[in-house]
């Protein structure tokens, strides 16, 4: 079954665009993309490892939907490739494939949040702004990075500090993808699966609880309930905010404070993003338990169910000087000030600024 799920943005109907999710459907993309009419050269950017496994049917889809003229870029994969450089890089393939910026061009990113981010990011820059779609092949993808119109990098120790709003003019997800993901980046989505369960839907939560080891086996089934639901949720969120100056799309970084500085502390090398941000649910529960928002018991049944997705839950290691100097760069901090999304319970969160230093730091020393 094939769905449909709008991203209706309050703020321009032009920029709305369509989330379409089904099995086995990578073949069908180019029929997909043909029907937008945004673009008669496709430029795909991609890395090494999606395009060993998924390469080869897009381009097939393409060249049956009527795309002649199709040009590609294949990045080394990992974090630590999403910077400037690598940026630099896919401009200059793409300028070459432009040839005096005589077409009509969609980008079309194929991959995790890495290239997703980079390449919407080419897409907003590139004269100014040209048409990409997305195409997820992780969970983390599927259910977070590939939609919400966040693009950019990470510059110095800072996450994703560079970077624009630039919607997607559609994102196509095909779930098969899951079968080929290795365990460790499946894991890695389901911390995200978490975040919504504690954001803002207890029953999704609970069903995790319930179905944590049968997800881990990609049971089609499970996966098939928990994907479409966190879809709604952040598209829910993101029509409402679509520029994150709102205060309503700031939910959606729980866990992501203390996560980003952990990435950026050991060099974007020692965690993928959703270990990160499983860490900092962890913390941020912590905290949220020291500050009297939460029951201890609704922070362990947090902690928990994030050890039982198999996802680390210590900082043990790491410099606590080095977190908290990478945490004061958070690009959520206003005049200094820090600002920490906290679980006010298993569903619902709340906005917490200026949390003493002190109370951060003996959080990260309880768990060493």
């Amino acid at each position: 079954m094939i769905r449909k799920i709008p991203v209706r943005l309050t703020t321009g109907t032009d920029r709305s665009y369509n989330i379409i999710i089904g099995n086995n459907i990578l073949g069908n993309l180019g029929k997909a993309l043909k029907a937008l009419n945004c673009g008669t050269s496709v430029f795909i950017i991609t890395d090494n490892n999606v395009a060993r496994l998924y390469l080869k049917i897009i381009v097939s889809s393409l060249k049956k939907a009527g795309f002649a003229d199709t040009g590609k870029i294949i990045l080394p994969a990992g974090e630590e490739r999403k910077n400037s450089g690598t940026f630099l890089r896919i401009l200059n393939a793409l300028y070459d494939f432009d040839r005096n910026q005589q077409k009509k061009i969609v980008i079309l990113t194929l991959g995790g949040g890495v290239v997703g981010d980079l390449g919407g990011f080419v897409a907003a820059s590139y004269r100014r702004g040209i048409n990409y779609i997305q195409v997820p092949t992780t969970l983390l993808g599927l259910v977070d990075c590939g939609l919400g119109g966040k693009t950019g990098f990470n510059f110095r120790k800072a996450k994703n500090l560079i970077g624009a709003f630039w919607q997607p003019r559609l994102v196509y997800m095909d779930t098969l993808v899951i079968k080929t993901l290795p365990l460790r980046e499946l894991r890695c989505g389901l911390a995200e699966t978490i975040k919504y369960g504690v954001i803002k839907d207890k029953n999704l939560f609970s069903f995790l609880e319930n179905n944590i080891s049968g997800l881990l086996k990609r049971k089609s089934l499970l996966l098939n309930k928990i994907i479409p639901v966190c879809i709604k949720i952040k598209a829910k969120i993101t029509s409402a905010d679509e520029r994150d100056d709102k205060d309503i799309r700031i939910i959606l970084n729980y866990g992501h404070t203390l996560g980003h500085a952990l990435e950026a502390a050991t060099n974007y090398r020692k965690f993928n993003h959703g270990e990160a941000v499983g860490i900092g649910m962890v913390l941020a529960a912590k905290l949220a338990v020291k500050l009297g928002l939460i029951q201890a018991k609704d922070a362990g049944r947090i902690e928990s169910l994030i050890f039982a997705a198999g996802l680390p839950v210590s900082v043990k290691g790491i410099p606590e000087n080095k977190i908290l100097a990478s945490m004061r760069r958070d690009k959520k901090f206003i005049s200094g000030v820090n600002r920490f999304v906290l679980p006010a319970g298993i569903g619902r969160v709340v906005v917490t600024e200026n949390i003493p230093e002190s109370m951060i730091r003996k959080v990260l020393s309880e768990r060493r």
